[in-house]
């Protein structure tokens, strides 16, 4: 593929994830769009199972026992339970704890596989996101349960949406 069109093809791609995003955090710009079309636009995936994505967790964690093993099995875990889980899907939850000193930060977000068939390139947009934050008085256990919650919330809505696929 030439640079020119390669380019066009990632303008494309950001157009379409844009546009993405952007209708998932503003539902009422599109109108006659309801709640329930709304819900299954983000989360709808004829129950499809997802992988999983967590970020790079800063090096003092380590004082308090927190480790990227540990967010990894928390996650994985719950998508296992949920008869969820697929290593290879496009779908996944994307994980981003951030800690700075005993504050964090938590960012759970679903993101959609896509597919442009013209130029044969796979994209991500993001259609579901939540989020915590607190203090973790260097105990792993507030971030772990924390984290936990958040994607107990999101399988909910995400079962719901998906009922009679799954």
């Amino acid at each position: 593929m030439e640079p020119e069109e390669e380019r066009v093809m990632q303008l494309r791609l950001l157009i379409v994830a844009a546009l993405l995003a952007f209708s998932s955090s503003t539902p009422a710009a599109f109108g006659e769009i309801v709640a329930s079309d709304y819900e299954r636009f983000r989360l709808f995936s004829d129950c499809k199972p997802m992988g999983f994505v967590v970020e790079n967790l800063q090096p003092n964690v380590v004082e308090f026992g927190l480790s990227k093993d540990s967010v990894q099995a928390a996650v994985e875990s719950r998508l296992r339970s949920a008869r969820l889980y697929d290593s290879e899907s496009w779908n996944r939850l994307y994980v981003n704890i951030n800690t700075i000193g005993v504050a964090y930060s938590i960012n759970v977000q679903y993101d959609k596989g896509l597919y442009d068939a013209q130029s044969d390139v796979w994209g991500y947009a993001t259609t579901w996101n939540d989020g915590s934050v607190g203090t973790h008085r260097k105990n792993a256990g507030y971030i772990l349960s924390n984290l936990s919650e958040i994607i107990d919330r999101f399988l909910v809505e995400f079962l719901r949406v998906n009922e009679e696929a799954c």
